[in-house]
């Protein structure tokens, strides 16, 4: 019976840890994702793609880029979680927002 236990025990952390791992490698992709758009932007700025209109969706954009990049300095999980969420907001509201004035 302890056999079982232990094996119950070790199997529970193993799928911890994996959990683990998977939430953190998936929060770090969503926030290379709203740096990469925030390069993009970046880098439309610089050719001189944005017009009047456009121009405030594009510093949303690079804002959420900005988010992106706190989410590694910010070391609370839930702190994190919440910058995290901004950052996925403000590149999805900048971008959708290029889209729609383009």
């Amino acid at each position: 019976m302890e056999e079982r236990a232990a094996a119950e025990e070790a199997y529970r952390a193993s799928v911890s840890r994996l959990q683990h791992t998977a939430h953190r490698n998936m929060r770090q992709t969503v926030a290379y994702a709203t740096v990469f758009v925030a390069v993009m932007a970046t880098w439309m700025i610089f050719i001189g793609q944005p017009t009047p209109t456009t121009f405030p969706w594009y510093a949303i954009s690079i804002l959420s880029g900005a988010f992106g990049l706190s989410t590694y300095v910010v070391r609370e999980p839930r702190p994190r979680l919440y910058v995290l969420v901004a950052a996925v907001v403000l590149a999805v509201v900048g971008v959708t927002g290029i889209f729609l004035t383009d």
